[in-house]
């Protein structure tokens, strides 16, 4: 029953914001509503609508902040969770894609660089700053490392350093991702 009511009642708000030129529009049937990416003026437009009930920001996430961590021998991680013993059986992480939605990844770090997959379908920025991998604040960079990191500077860095990666930056530069959501109010 919530399927079919949302399907009878969203379709005119979809083609309202479809011809607007809202973008990323995510419909809900559990509570009737969608959540969305549009300009301001079409949100403030939208809300006089008497078919929607609530128009409200889904939520801001702030990127975390990168970590050295402690002064330590740089495999320590590595020996605690037994990675040597993996790569010993062939383990590598070899043919494995690994993906990562962080801050982005510096795809000129010289345990990373030749890790990347390349081609279109293997970065993805949804704020339109960076066409090519790119990580402003390291936390993104950091973490693949942690993954697939390679032994540029002389140790091991990451647990899979077999495995590629690929990536979307959904922070922005401001280290910032945030979402709209609509909520209808169908009786």
């Amino acid at each position: 029953a919530l399927k079919d009511k949302a399907d009878a009642t969203q379709g005119p708000i979809k083609a309202f914001l479809v011809s607007k030129g809202a973008r990323r529009i995510l419909p809900f049937w559990i509570f009737n509503g969608m959540a969305v990416t549009a300009r301001v003026d079409v949100i403030l437009e939208l809300a006089s609508q008497p078919e929607v009930e609530m128009i409200r920001l889904d939520s801001t996430l702030t990127a975390p902040e990168t970590d050295s961590g402690v002064s330590a021998v740089p495999e320590w991680n590595l020996n605690t969770v037994r990675a040597p013993e993996l790569w010993a059986l062939g383990y590598t992480g070899a043919g494995i894609v690994v993906a990562s939605m962080d801050t982005g990844v510096d795809v000129n770090h010289p345990d990373l660089s030749s890790k990347w997959r390349g081609g279109t379908n293997s970065w993805f920025d949804p704020n339109g700053e960076h066409s090519a991998p790119y990580d402003v604040s390291g936390h993104g960079t950091q973490a693949i490392g942690i993954i697939v990191g390679g032994s540029a500077g002389g140790t091991a860095i990451g647990v899979s350093p077999g495995a590629q990666w690929i990536a979307v930056k959904i922070f922005n530069d401001a280290g910032v991702s945030s979402l709209s959501l609509i909520h209808q109010g169908f009786q």
